[in-house]
């Protein structure tokens, strides 16, 4: 197969910013056709080129994290030219080598471990903020704050949108490392109760209501928050980015759930990374980063309110927030390459990398959104 011939055909019909692309013949090709020059692309060999043309995200992804594709200059650029791909034009050749690609390409692939909230709370920390460890993005304000600044913002914001008095009680599902409890039970004195299934998370929180003196407003649950909430009534329910694990099919039933266990006239605040059109994530995403997960959209998310008798009182589309907080995670990941290469590995750090640099990229052409919403059972 002339795997070679194949991806010139393709990348010779890009436009923007030029790049170059070398294969495993040594030879560099040079594409584009605005200065400066944004990226290389490194091929390691034809093996390489085979699982890229069939194998979508997957391939690349995997083979990223190999080191069989490298890229030097700005992986941003790459990652935006990869949306163009749907509108190339296929010539017979292109169509032929595919398909025969494909038909020699085994469709079975030995699974591999989903990295995610248990690989310890000292690698979330050589990214997120110190003060919260939120693993969301935070509010931008100004447009000027530091990362830790825009993650109290958000926590602040999260707690007066729901306005509720002093002594009320939250269920924050899909705690985390248990920021927005504790900012809560201190600045507002709410009792809140966070649920998690990471025990990583768990013993950080835990830890965490010692260290700050908030036993008596703080405890934490070892609860799936999805098929298991209890029979106790609160003022109040958030979910800081955990809804995108509860999944389509199950998004009415749950948040008819949340309707049982909230009082009358009481709020139920969303923070969640969604879309305008429906979508899966990609093979890559699902099998690596994050496995069973699902971004609802809009749509979804108001009719499955309706559909539960949930009331949507305020949508927000706050998506600049999530390209400015995902700068500095990928600032910091970068920051402490050596550190998570020599505890967990290259391909562990090529894999963050790409996932960060891509999940950017779909937040600032819009393929991905920030949603905050407030929603409120009815009295």
């Amino acid at each position: 197969m002339n795997y070679a011939r194949t991806i010139d055909e393709i990348f010779s019909q890009f436009d923007g910013p030029k790049f170059s692309i070398k294969l495993w013949d040594r030879e560099e090709r040079l594409y584009g056709k605005t200065e400066p020059r944004a990226f290389a692309l490194f091929i390691r060999d034809s093996r390489t080129a085979e699982r890229l043309l069939t194998q979508g995200s997957l391939g690349f992804g995997e083979s990223y994290m190999e080191g069989a594709v490298r890229i030097e200059g700005d992986i941003g650029a790459y990652l935006r030219l990869r949306y163009q791909s749907k509108r190339i034009k296929p010539s017979l050749q292109l169509t032929f080598i595919t398909l025969m690609a494909r038909m020699s390409t085994p469709h079975t692939r030995k699974s591999q471990i989903a990295y995610h909230y248990d690989l310890g709370n000292d690698f979330f920390g050589m990214f997120l903020d110190r003060e919260t460890m939120s693993y969301s993005a935070g509010r931008y304000e100004s447009g000027l704050e530091n990362l830790d600044a825009a993650q109290k913002n958000k926590l602040k914001f999260v707690g007066e949108w729901m306005d509720l008095p002093r002594g009320s009680s939250v269920l924050d599902l899909g705690s985390g490392w248990g920021g927005f409890a504790e900012y809560a039970a201190e600045h507002f004195h709410w009792q809140m109760l966070g649920y998690s299934l990471s025990d990583a998370q768990l013993n950080y929180c835990r830890e965490l209501v010692r260290e700050s003196h908030l036993e008596k407003r703080i405890s934490f649950e070892e609860r799936d928050m999805v098929t298991n909430l209890p029979d106790r009534k609160f003022d109040g329910v958030t979910m800081i980015e955990s809804i995108e694990h509860v999944g389509q099919k199950r998004l009415t039933p749950f948040l008819q759930d949340v309707k049982r266990v909230l009082n009358p006239g009481s709020p139920f605040v969303i923070q969640t990374s969604g879309r305008y059109v429906p979508r899966h994530l990609d093979r890559w995403t699902q099998k690596y980063v994050f496995p069973g997960g699902y971004l609802p959209t809009k749509d979804d998310l108001y009719t499955a309110a309706a559909q539960a008798g949930l009331l949507v009182e305020e949508f927000r589309d706050d998506t600049p927030d999530y390209v400015r907080t995902m700068s500095v995670w990928i600032k910091n990941l970068e920051e402490h390459r050596a550190d998570i290469e020599k505890k967990f590995g290259e391909p562990f750090y090529r894999l963050w990398n790409l996932w960060m640099h891509g999940a950017k990229v779909n937040f600032e052409i819009e393929v991905m959104s920030l949603f905050r919403l407030r929603l409120r059972r009815p009295r």
